[in-house]
C-alpha cells in the first residue's frame, strides 16, 4: 500500500512538463497527509496531517512554523504522536551558483514532542535541531530540495536522530503548488512519505 502510493506520486511527477519556484524566501501554507513505515526495535506504522506556514523574517531569512499530528500504530496498540515546531532558516542567496540553480540554506529549529510511541525519538519533551541541505532550481515550477536534519532532545542529549530528507516541487502556478517529501530517519530507521499541498500568497 505504502508502496503503491510511493509510485503514483513518483509517475505523477514524472509526467509534468518541466516548464522554479523556490520554497525559501516565500510566503506560504502547506497540507501534507504522510505514512510512516519502520523501526528499529519495533514495528511501527503511522498515519499523519502535517500543518506548515513558511514567512519571510527577511530577504535571506524564513521562519518555518510546523504542526504534525497522527495515529501510530505497533504490534496492536497505537496511540497519537504530534510535533510542534518553528525554524529559523538563512538562505545564502548571494552565494547562489550555477546561474541561480542551487541555492544553500542552514537554520536552527525548536520544538516540542509528544510521541510516546517512539516514531521520531525515545521520548516526549522540548527539542533542538540543526539543518542545512540545498534547493536545486530546475525550471520556473519545478525543484528538488535535498537536506538533514541533526536532532535531538533538550533533557537528554544523548537522545537524538538525524533526518535525510529530499522534497519535489512542482508549482502549478504562483499560488498552488504540490510537493512529494521523503524522509528517513536512521537511528529510529523510520521513513515517511508524504504528499503536500501548497498556497502561496506571495
Amino acid at each position: 500500500m505504502k508502496l503503491t502510493f510511493a509510485v503514483l506520486s513518483l509517475v505523477l511527477f514524472s509526467s509534468f512538463a518541466l516548464d522554479a519556484k523556490s520554497r525559501l524566501g516565500e510566503y506560504y501554507l502547506g497540507f501534507e497527509y504522510a505514512m510512516a513505515d519502520g523501526g528499529k526495535t519495533k514495528d511501527l506504522e503511522a498515519d499523519l496531517f502535517q500543518i506548515t506556514a513558511n514567512s519571510m523574517a527577511s530577504d535571506s531569512t524564513d521562519f518555518i512554523f510546523n504542526f504534525s499530528y497522527g495515529n501510530v500504530e505497533s504490534n496492536g496498540t497505537d496511540d497519537s504522536s504530534f510535533t510542534l515546531g518553528v525554524d529559523y532558516v538563512y538562505h545564502y542567496d548571494e552565494y547562489v551558483f550555477q546561474n541561480g540553480m542551487f541555492r544553500p540554506f542552514a537554520g536552527i529549529g525548536l520544538s516540542y514532542i509528544g510521541d510516546d510511541m517512539g516514531l521520531r525519538l525515545g521520548d516526549d519533551g522540548f527539542g533542538w535541531s540543526l539543518l542545512g541541505g540545498t534547493e536545486v532550481l530546475f525550471t520556473d515550477k519545478f525543484s528538488v530540495l535535498l537536506g538533514g536534519r541533526f536532532l535531538g532532545l533538550w533533557s537528554d542529549f544523548s537522545e537524538n536522530d538525524f533526518h535525510f530528507n529530499t522534497a519535489l516541487t512542482y508549482w502549478i502556478n504562483d499560488i498552488h503548488g504540490v510537493a512529494l517529501e521523503y524522509t528517513r530517519a536512521f537511528d529510529r530507521e523510520v521513513s515517511f512519505v508524504g504528499l503536500k499541498y501548497l498556497y502561496s500568497w506571495q
